[in-house]
């Protein structure tokens, strides 16, 4: 298959780790496209995960999986993927949303974030956190102790808006239905998504998505992918250990009123991410077919060259057929 990018500067891409991210990305999103609408959720992690590491193997990286919000059985925890001579570990989610891509809804993408081996958070292994996403605007305004409205209207006052200006996604999940209360009661729009716990994340943090911040509890892991992405888009980030049982509880110690800031969360020195849009949606636009082609739109941004790049390419798939 066939590519043509737009948006790559060819003297940066030499070596660039994440646009050898995107390639896998790219890869995935169009392995588990062909099960839009089909009902499988199943068959598109798997197409997602399987395409994902073929990408990786070919790739001149050597990438240590750390990071794996539902342990694709084809990137497992502890894998080392690619033969090259550059070591990263990973954090990778070959498509988050299988559900919404096999029900035909949006929002599904497919990521991946590199960072220098060691570079991950090493948090108490819980299941969840709390988290409080906002963009560059809002920095320096959130306190995850506070009320979820006197954060809203901190929010509000430093980017000179009105707080029922303000658009906070939320996962749709019955936790946080008393959120979802308290965030109307505050007079600010509500977004609930059905699936995008990372996705909802770099949405608050990114202009032009009309997400102004993105509140809820989610998955350890995705929530320290997400944390590395909204770190290259320079936007807030706190969260909280959130332990669910005696087990876990045991884990965090006194830890469990510790709020994680940007530098905890995303601590690592090189950070490269790639992100590519499967079913579409207010984050990046879906994967188009043509005859003979397919289009995919990605976002890759790197800590080191401070860039986040908006990155179109064209493959002309084998055959000619879409």
């Amino acid at each position: 298959m066939e590519q043509q990018r737009s948006g790559i500067p060819s003297f940066e891409a030499r070596g660039e780790v994440s646009f050898e991210l995107v390639h896998a990305t790219e890869a995935a999103a169009l392995a588990c496209a062909g099960f839009l609408g089909k009902g499988d959720a199943e068959g598109v992690s798997n197409a997602a995960g399987e395409a994902m590491r073929r990408a990786l193997d070919r790739s001149d990286i050597a990438g240590t999986v750390v990071l794996s919000p539902r342990h694709n059985a084809a990137v497992p925890p502890g894998a080392v993927i690619g033969a090259g001579d550059r070591k990263v570990d990973l954090g990778v989610y070959p498509v988050e949303g299988a559900s919404q891509v096999a029900r035909g809804h949006i929002n599904a993408v497919s990521l991946l974030v590199a960072v220098e081996p060691g570079g991950f958070a090493h948090l108490p292994a819980v299941s969840q956190m709390e988290k409080f996403v906002a963009g560059p605007g809002a920095r320096g305004a959130i306190d995850l102790d506070d009320p979820v409205a006197d954060n809203l209207r901190r929010i509000a006052f430093a980017r000179d808006v009105r707080v029922q200006d303000l658009t906070v996604a939320i996962l749709e999940r019955p936790r946080h239905q008393e959120l979802i209360a308290d965030v109307a009661a505050a007079g600010a729009r509500i977004r609930t998504l059905e699936e995008g716990d990372f996705a909802s994340a770099v949405m608050a943090a990114i202009a032009g998505t009309g997400i102004d911040a993105a509140i809820g509890i989610g998955d350890l892991h995705a929530t320290l992918i997400a944390a590395c992405a909204v770190r290259c888009l320079g936007g807030e980030f706190l969260a909280r250990l959130l332990p669910r049982n005696d087990e876990e509880r045991a884990l965090v110690g006194d830890a469990v009123s510790h709020v994680y800031g940007m530098a905890e969360l995303a601590r690592a020195t090189d950070i490269a991410v790639a992100i590519t849009g499967v079913t579409g949606g207010s984050l990046l636009p879906g994967i188009v077919f043509g005859s003979g082609y397919a289009e995919t739109s990605s976002l890759v941004m790197s800590s080191r060259h401070a860039t986040v790049r908006r990155l179109t390419t064209h493959h002309h798939l084998a055959g000619g057929g879409s």
